[in-house]
């Protein structure tokens, strides 16, 4: 018996776990709405919202919040007086579609706002989460039931001050680059802000034996990589970033575990992301190279370098 309920309880966590991480982003809405927006903007997302609608019936508790978001476009007229109303807008859209295509009752659902100055698609938004945080739900509940009856159906809440840690993102790639001395396989990792701003760490070593003829001894070799970047997307809807960093490129005796062939400098390039999760990096770098033996390195001028990477981000953007 006591396995019995042991389970039960374990599964109504693991549901709630489900619920409580229920949300659906619908990105993409026009600039300027000056009539009905198409609905077909909804129907990739229908099998999740019909999600939230099944959550909502099943859990008689729970609310579900409703966020339209407004990015900082200008308008000729009014400046950028439209986009609250067009906010707004947005997320009465999807209420009405909750409420519409699945019966969910409109008392359920809290609308609010959000406008940030960042400029882009995915700024354009209507966004819904199950809400289990109803502490405060009394409280909102009779300030809804002391309104005239007509404003009854729903809770506004204008706007919305963005937390800094909303806007932090993490990136980590994997793939391949060219070096002066041939192909590397590579990993980097960045901190994005907005994901406009990366600072990226990359690292990169073969796993394969080289080899480099030194005083008359053949020496295995490997080649490694270190470096940081700096990439900055200057304009949102274009995804062509601006690159600039350091790179360090070795090649590595087996034996002495010293560098027989090193080339260090600086790069300079643009980042492109040719699908999602792919990018193609390629850079100018105007590197100095050294061999074991040469006190002197010599410039090695227009000299370019090549990265295609895989890639998977999290976070830094509604």
């Amino acid at each position: 018996m006591a396995k019995i309920m042991l389970l039960i309880i374990g599964c109504l966590v693991l549901l709630a776990g489900v619920a409580l991480s229920q949300e659906v982003v619908i990105t993409g809405f026009p600039r300027g709405v000056g009539g009905s927006v198409n609905p077909d903007i909804i129907k990739p997302y229908y099998t999740e919202l019909k999600a939230i609608s099944d959550t909502l019936q099943k859990y008689p508790s729970v609310r579900a919040v409703i966020t339209g978001g407004a990015d900082g476009e200008k308008y000729r007229v009014n400046n950028d007086a439209k986009n609250p109303s067009l906010a707004l807008g947005r997320a009465h859209m999807l209420r009405n579609f909750m409420i519409n295509e699945f019966a969910v009752d409109s008392t359920r659902l809290i609308v609010q706002s959000k406008n940030v100055a960042s400029i882009g698609a995915r700024h354009r938004y209507a966004a819904i989460r199950i809400e289990w945080e109803i502490s405060d739900l009394d409280r909102r509940l009779h300030v809804v039931e002391s309104r005239p009856p007509v404003e009854k159906h729903f809770t506004e809440v204008r706007e919305i001050v963005s937390d800094f840690n909303e806007f932090l993102g993490l990136q980590f790639n994997l793939g391949f680059s060219s070096s002066p001395f041939g192909g590397i396989p590579i990993a980097a990792s960045s901190v994005t802000w907005k994901r406009i701003i990366y600072v990226e760490g990359i690292v990169g070593h073969t796993f394969w034996d080289n080899n480099f003829l030194f005083d008359n001894e053949n020496l295995d070799t490997k080649r490694r990589l270190v470096g940081a970047h700096m990439i900055v997307y200057p304009y949102q809807d274009l995804p062509v970033g601006i690159l600039g960093g350091w790179l360090r490129v070795e090649e590595i005796s087996q034996k002495y575990y010293e560098y027989v062939k090193m080339s260090e400098g600086p790069v300079f390039g643009l980042r492109a992301s040719l699908f999602d999760h792919v990018s193609l990096t390629g850079v100018y770098n105007p590197s100095k190279h050294r061999r074991a033996g040469s006190d002197l390195s010599h410039a090695k001028n227009n000299q370019f370098l090549v990265y295609l990477t895989a890639y998977i981000a999290t976070g830094g953007e509604k």
